[in-house]
Formats: C-alpha cells, sequence, structure tokens
C-alpha cells in the first residue's frame, strides 16, 4: 500500500505541473476511457440478462427473429428484455454527463480552486494595503506562474513602500539639516548686526572694526548662498556630494572661531578652542566640516553644564574634530543608539529630535571619515568627527 500511494502521489505532483491545457486533455482522455469501458461493462451485463432470458425459453440470445415473434413472453421477461435495450441506448449518455461533471470538478478542485482561493486573499490582503501575505503556489502552470507574478509584484511594492519611506526620511533629515545649518550663519549674523546696531552709534567700534565685521556678516551670507545654492536641487541627505578644495587648516579655524565667537556672546557657557592643525594645507570641504561642528556644538551646548572644548588635530591625512562637554555623558545605549536616525533622549523637547547626530554621520563617511561617541575620562561626552583630508605640508 505505501509503494501505491507513494506512486499515487508522484503521479498527482506530475499532473499539478503539467499546463492546464493539457492537464485537461488527460481528464478528458481518462473520462472517455472511463466512459467506454463502463458503457461495455454495461452493454456485456445487459447481454447477459437477455441470454437468461432467451435460455429460459431455450432459445438461441444470437437469433435475428425477434424473441417476442416466436414465443409467449413472462410480463418480468419482458421487462428485463426492453429494460436491457433502453439501459444499452441511454447509458453512454447518462455515463458522459457524468463523466462531464466528475471531470470538471475534478479539474477545478486539483488544478484551479487553490490558486484562486489563494489570489483571492492576496487580493483582499493588497486592498488592506498588507503586504505580508505570500502568494505562494507551488506549481508549474499557467496559475502557478500567475501566483508568483503577484508575489513579485507585492514584493515590488514593499520595495516600492520602502523606497518612498526612505525618501521621506532622507527629506526629513535633509530639511533638518538644512534649518539647522542656517541657524548657526543666522546666529554670527545676528550678533555681529547687534554688536554694530549697539555700539557703533557710540564710536566704540573703529573703522578697521567696523570693516572686520562687515567681512564676516559677508562671508556668513556667502555660506548661506552656497549651502542654499547646494541644498536646492537634492532630494536626500544622501545626495549631498563632498566638493573637497585645497585650502589652508587655518582658514577652517578661523571660520570655526568665528561661530564660537559669537555664541560664546549670547551663552553663559565656556567654549575653548585647541588647534593642533598647525600650518597645514589639505583638499577638504569647508561646508561639510563646518556643518558637522554646527550640529556636533549645538548638540554639546545643549547637555554640557558650563563648558565645552573644540580639539582640531590633523594625522594621517585625516582632519579629527574633538568636542567635548561636561555634562552627564553618554549611557550605555546611547553610545550604540545616538547616531540612529530620531534615537535622542531627551527627544521633542528644546527641538532635538536626534537627527542631528545621523546628519553628521552620514557627512562624515562621505568626506572619507566617520563619527565615533565616547565618554571623557573627565566626565561628560565627548564626540569625535573625522575627514580625510588629503592633507598635504605647508612650504
Amino acid at each position: 500500500m505505501d509503494w501505491i500511494d507513494e506512486q499515487l502521489l508522484r503521479l498527482k505532483d506530475k499532473i499539478k505541473a503539467q499546463s492546464l491545457r493539457k492537464t485537461m486533455s488527460l481528464y478528458i482522455f481518462i473520462a472517455i476511457i472511463a466512459v467506454i469501458i463502463i458503457y461495455i461493462s454495461t452493454v456485456v451485463f445487459c447481454h447477459g440478462w437477455k441470454g437468461l432470458v432467451y435460455t429460459k425459453y431455450s432459445l438461441d440470445v444470437n437469433t435475428y427473429i425477434p424473441i417476442e415473434e416466436l414465443v409467449e413472453l413472462d410480463t418480468i421477461d419482458k421487462v428485463i428484455l426492453y429494460g436491457s435495450d433502453i439501459i444499452k441506448e441511454l447509458s453512454i449518455v447518462v455515463y458522459s454527463i457524468i463523466a462531464i461533471i466528475i471531470t470538471s470538478n475534478m479539474f477545478y478542485k486539483n488544478k484551479i480552486k487553490i490558486p484562486i482561493e489563494i489570489l483571492r486573499e492576496e487580493a483582499k490582503h493588497i486592498s488592506r494595503n498588507d503586504l505580508s501575505f505570500s502568494c505562494i503556489y507551488n506549481s508549474g502552470d499557467e496559475l502557478g506562474e500567475i501566483c508568483e507574478a503577484f508575489d513579485k509584484m507585492r514584493v515590488q511594492l514593499i520595495n516600492n513602500n520602502e523606497n518612498v519611506w526612505n525618501l521621506m526620511e532622507g527629506q526629513r533629515q535633509l530639511n533638518s539639516a538644512f534649518a539647522h545649518d542656517i541657524r548657526t550663519p543666522l546666529t554670527v549674523i545676528g550678533g555681529y548686526t547687534d554688536m554694530l546696531v549697539k555700539y557703533y552709534p557710540q564710536g566704540k567700534i573703529t573703522e578697521e572694526k567696523l570693516l572686520e565685521n562687515l567681512n564676516l556678516i559677508q562671508s556668513q551670507l556667502t555660506r548661506l548662498k552656497n549651502f542654499s545654492e547646494t541644498m536646492k536641487d537634492i532630494q536626500d541627505i544622501g545626495a549631498i556630494e563632498v566638493k573637497t578644495k585645497l585650502k589652508e587648516f587655518n582658514i577652517l579655524e578661523k571660520k570655526i572661531e568665528e561661530v564660537i565667537n559669537v555664541i560664546s556672546a549670547s551663552n553663559n557657557i565656556e567654549i575653548n578652542i585647541y588647534s593642533k592643525l598647525k600650518e597645514n594645507k589639505g583638499y577638504f570641504d569647508e561646508s561639510i566640516i563646518l556643518q558637522v561642528v554646527d550640529n556636533l556644538l549645538s548638540n554639546a551646548l545643549s547637555f554640557t553644564k558650563n563648558k565645552v572644548d573644540i580639539i582640531l588635530e590633523w594625522e594621517n591625512d585625516v582632519i579629527y574634530i574633538y568636542i567635548r562637554d561636561n555634562g552627564e555623558g553618554f549611557s550605555k545605549k546611547e553610545i550604540y543608539s545616538a547616531s540612529k536616525p530620531y534615537y535622542s533622549s531627551r527627544a521633542g523637547i528644546d527641538g532635538h529630535f536626534g537627527i542631528g547626530l545621523t546628519i553628521c554621520k552620514s557627512l562624515c563617511e562621505k568626506h572619507g571619515g566617520k563619527l565615533t561617541l565616547n565618554n571623557s575620562t573627565s566626565g561628560g561626552a565627548i564626540v569625535c568627527a573625522s575627514f580625510f583630508s588629503n592633507g598635504q605640508s605647508h612650504w
């Protein structure tokens, strides 16, 4: 029995793998053979009953003369003879109808019912925007191919949704980066403008100092203009291009000092800068580095107690910028997760939504560096942003 069951299962799988046209042809062929066999059996059966009647009256069943003309038949014998003739005439029609019904039902049950139910269920889930249902029907026929196509469509919809979500997340990060990056130049411009408005009418600012402040304001306006041009045509933070130019490191240091001077004047927080860049120059993107410094400095000011240190170093063609505060520092979870999108221990407070470190990490990596988070041995958090600069000695 096990061998028979195994062979039947193998035959069923083989039929399942056939196309709908071949399977239907096979079912019809089997039905025709079955009808012929049953019809022949019926004819033989009826002929046997007819032979019993002829034998009863000592007549040859193969005689061509109707038995009614030879003998007087009993009523039961008449019923048997007429019934046999009617069964022989009608059985082929009855068997054909039954075969059609059975064949169509078996074909629907074995080849159509399951994939149709799977497709109907898949369509129902998709209409509810639920793409978790897998449309899988392991068969080599056309309906199996349709189910496979439906499942590919489902996977493509998932990918499309992920792409749209990533685009939205990227756009959200881009908007945050844009808003954050223009805040510092605006703060610098506002600080110098307030100082000029307050002290220039009193004659406390010399012409030389006035010109210097106006140049600083102009440099910040130029930075805003360049940044807005950069952001105008990109749709994602990942689309920002790093455009390195050969510049002296002391220019970068001076730009950072300008930002610090204005921020220090508007905060009761001590900000110190220690530079070990020396008189070197290298290829780097000033705007990218300043954007990272702005973000990290903003975070440090939010969590520090009263002091922030900025350390600038250059070693082996890499610029290292350390920003250290004397706050509570990072927890173990924050060291691992703080640079992930929208993670923050103070999410939603004071405008901090955990996006700054994510932007910094992405920009550092684009510039050939990385972002690392640690706690200082003296207490507080310390963040290191590195940038590949292809540095060259300044002769």
